[in-house]
């Protein structure tokens, strides 16, 4: 079984829904769906393409894929203390994590993986980082042997 662990120094950017046009293109109306170039995610997956290029070099895996991703967001001022421990605490709110895990496996898309519906079972964690932590992805791509 083959597993690649690595860690994208970055905040956590979900995979946003895409925008929709009409744009008259010789003479015929066609619906085209697109992602601004400005849009936030566009950088994250760049910093996930380079952290996984940093760690592994070899072709993309075959066969079924187990994936495990740990999502660490800011700590937010509201739950910043000077005396009490701030441990690594449950992170409920938006962004929901199935957009986030989105984002990750399309850009390891034909990097990590032949392609994303390889992926058998995400094993996913959304947390707010320990005081002192940095917001962060842990990321175990774990290929089974069939």
């Amino acid at each position: 079984m083959t597993t690649i662990e690595f860690t994208v120094h970055a905040i956590p950017v979900p995979q946003p829904r895409q925008r929709h046009r009409v744009a008259k293109m010789n003479g015929v109306h066609v619906a085209q769906n697109y992602l601004p170039k400005t849009e936030p995610v566009h950088a994250f997956k760049a910093a996930v393409q380079l952290a996984f290029a940093s760690t592994y070099t070899g072709p993309p895996l075959t066969g079924p894929i187990v994936c495990a991703m740990s999502f660490v967001f800011p700590r937010p001022a509201s739950m910043v203390w000077k005396k009490k421990p701030m441990p690594q605490t449950c992170h409920t709110k938006k962004p929901d994590i199935d957009n986030l895990q989105k984002s990750v496996l399309d850009a390891l898309n034909k990097l990590a993986f032949v392609d994303d519906s390889q992926v058998c079972a995400i094993h996913s964690f959304k947390d707010y980082a320990a005081g002192g932590d940095q917001p962060r992805v842990q990321i175990r791509i774990s290929q089974i042997d069939a």
